[in-house]
């Protein structure tokens, strides 16, 4: 992802080329809900197992991190891109090339061949839900039945559903208003998630539908959609980074004081939907701030997340989210469950470690294969359809100023002095 600033007069820090450090936030992400989904053992008795499974029941977070990182980025790429021709084209041939082909190959072989491969009766995958998950709609499903059983194979899809709505939507709201305009829809969506999911609470009690629908989750994206705004406007990327600290003590409290009155900081709980969510965005946003380089280079965070092995889990992200949790319920259907282990091993600890290596291990084969068989390869043919550059008209006194829209010339402008970065095939 490159950044540009969308306005004639420069910010005091302009960001551009490729960030590390959210490549490793993305993988931050990705492992917070791999530990939630994998480390996994019900009843345990003992105490340092119940701590490890305490420590890991948070990790449903990492889907609120994935919305403020995909509000942020999504946000950038569609301003930086504001007034140039062929603006809709490439942004939604660009998101189709990077999400479709293993989504689909997913839903290919769950609903086609798995049927007709496996022993009769060995999986059941609702075949009635497949209209919903062609088509985005997982969400919309499981808000409808109260629950995940109508497509357990694809439960985890909700959240694509999720950021493929917000993509229908966001980009002609990012083209139709000027950048105050684009930042009071942004609060307004932050304001009118918490009074969906208080709403829902009040009147149907459907937690799923407060967890899973996307004007209730909206608040997660639109507070990154804030952090790309604000990056592109004059004055506020320092202002952002003095307040980033304070925001995430803050958020830290709320979470921490949750937690404590409830026993846990659990996704389902309509408590945590309700006061939780809010704070939780506001922290990830927070980290996300400080992980942005600043006008002397990386910043301490930034420079953590960049370490090779987060970037790596980061570049896998999207295999590992699509087949981490197929690969857990395949696992228990063969009969290697956290439970059988645990017996085996004569440890609940130790069997719940060695689940979660095996069903990690897996995803991240799978992962691989993914990304060398299928996403690479379709990554390779974004550069077919760069973004455009906006319209560029002379200013008075002979020098250049942007179009009309706002936009800056190019997506890929870096920092002053320095060649515009060139994309990596699987940046956004």
């Amino acid at each position: 992802m490159t950044f540009t600033l969308s306005h004639n007069r420069p910010a005091p820090t302009m960001i551009g080329g490729h960030l590390p450090a959210l490549d490793g936030l993305r993988g931050v992400a990705v492992l917070l809900v791999l530990a939630f989904h994998l480390a996994h053992l019900d009843g345990a008795a003992g105490l340092p197992a119940r701590a490890l499974l305490g420590a890991t029941r948070f990790g449903w977070s990492g889907v609120d991190l994935f919305f403020v990182l995909s509000g942020f980025l999504i946000t950038g790429i569609l301003l930086d891109a504001k007034g140039a021709p062929g603006y809709f084209r490439s942004f939604y041939v660009r998101r189709a090339l990077r999400i479709f082909p293993l989504y689909y190959a997913y839903l290919a072989v769950l609903f086609w061949a798995v049927p007709r491969l496996a022993p009769a009766g060995a999986v059941d995958v609702h075949p009635g839900s497949q209209a919903w998950m062609w088509t985005y709609l997982s969400n919309v499903l499981f808000a409808r039945e109260g629950g995940f059983h109508a497509s357990p194979y694809a439960g985890h899809f909700w959240s694509l559903a999720v950021e493929e709505q917000f993509y229908l939507a966001w980009p002609l709201a990012v083209w139709l208003l000027p950048r105050r305009w684009l930042a009071a829809v942004a609060l307004a969506l932050v304001g009118g998630a918490f009074a969906l999911r208080l709403g829902i609470h009040r009147t149907t009690f459907n937690a799923t539908a407060a967890y899973v629908l996307t004007p209730a989750r909206a608040d997660a994206l639109a507070v990154g959609a804030l952090v790309a705004i604000g990056l592109r406007t004059p004055g506020a990327p320092e202002r952002m980074r003095r307040a980033a600290p304070w925001a995430l003590a803050a958020s830290t409290a709320a979470v921490a004081a949750l937690w404590w009155a409830r026993g846990s900081f659990f996704g389902g709980d309509p408590s945590v939907q309700v006061w939780g969510f809010g704070p939780l965005a506001l922290g990830y946003a927070a980290v996300l701030v400080l992980a942005l380089p600043a006008a002397g280079g990386p910043s301490r965070l930034g420079h953590a997340l960049s370490a090779g092995w987060l970037r790596s889990a980061g570049r896998y992200s999207y295999g590992l989210y699509v087949l981490h949790y197929p690969i857990f319920l395949g696992l228990e259907a063969l009969g290697v469950s956290s439970a059988v282990l645990a017996s085996s091993l004569g440890s609940e600890l130790l069997g719940i470690l060695a689940f979660a290596a095996i069903g990690g291990g897996a995803s991240i084969a799978g992962a691989l294969l993914s990304w060398h068989l299928i996403e690479k390869r379709f990554l390779a043919l974004k550069d077919r359809v760069p973004y455009g550059r906006a319209a560029v008209a002379p200013a008075p006194g002979g020098g250049g100023r942007r179009g009309a829209a706002g936009a800056s010339p190019s997506p890929a402008v870096a920092t002053p002095g320095r060649r515009p970065a060139r994309r990596r095939p699987d940046a956004p």
